[in-house]
């Protein structure tokens, strides 16, 4: 493929260029899977983390597509237009703020779990139940919009459920940021697809924490709580 060590400063645009490269030339031909992040840091002399944003640009550019749990690959009708091409710096940009927003909600968010663990009553768990039980209504009636506000409703409910103002607002700024149109954008295209599918996982991955906070197992439902953020950050689905 047509990799070569990076010599410019933007590592994101320096690994989409070499991705759209092999597709042009056929050395990555549609439907075929591209090399895992690890190879394609190797090949292209940047860290993962610029692989990830250029995958998640890639993905915007509506030239790949994530199946999760199997790999990365070339979409079927992913021709390379000049005016895709020239969507490569908006696409960065917008990757780019999507993937340090989700590292932010990540080491924020999992610190909250890790508090709530610890001040967990009965009243909680009755708001959490309710609120999951909407949330599971709305994905099985396909309702998107009526669960992308419970999903926000549900991260807002866990930042008051530490009882400390400070992280009760940050927690609203990041939700504030998150119903912009170019995120929302974003999360409809590859972090929380408009599919039953999605929103019935997403819903269970929310569950499995709070079941793991009811249960007493603080440290359990840390880990759950890293582990959705992980799926989110890597390009899996199901926000």
């Amino acid at each position: 493929m047509a990799f070569a060590k990076l010599q410019e400063a933007n590592r994101p645009r320096h690994v989409i260029e070499g991705i759209l490269s092999s597709i042009r030339d056929g050395s990555l031909k549609p439907g075929e899977c591209l090399p895992s992040e690890a190879k394609l840091a190797e090949l292209t002399g940047v860290g993962r983390t610029s692989v990830r944003e250029a995958l998640a640009a890639l993905r915007l550019m509506g030239v790949v597509e994530t199946r999760v749990g199997d790999g990365t690959y070339v979409r079927a009708e992913g021709a390379i237009s000049a005016e895709l091409t020239n969507g490569i710096a908006d696409a960065i940009s917008k990757s780019e703020e999507a993937l340090q927003l989700q590292e932010a909600r990540a080491a924020f968010e999992c610190g909250i779990v890790r508090l709530v663990a610890e001040r967990w009553s009965a009243a909680t768990a009755r708001e959490f139940d309710k609120l999951l039980a909407k949330m599971d209504k709305a994905a099985k009636s396909e309702g998107y919009e009526d669960y992308i506000r419970l999903h926000r409703d549900f991260h807002l409910l866990l930042a008051q459920a530490t009882e400390n103002a400070i992280i009760e607002r940050t927690e609203r700024s990041f939700l504030e940021f998150m119903d912009h149109e170019g995120w929302r954008d974003m999360e409809r295209q590859f972090l929380l697809p408009n599919r039953a599918e999605n929103m019935k996982a997403s819903a269970d991955e929310h569950r499995e924490i709070i079941e793991a906070l009811k249960a007493g197992e603080g440290a359990h439902a840390v880990d759950l709580a890293h582990e959705h953020y992980r799926r989110a950050l890597e390009g899996e689905t199901h926000e």
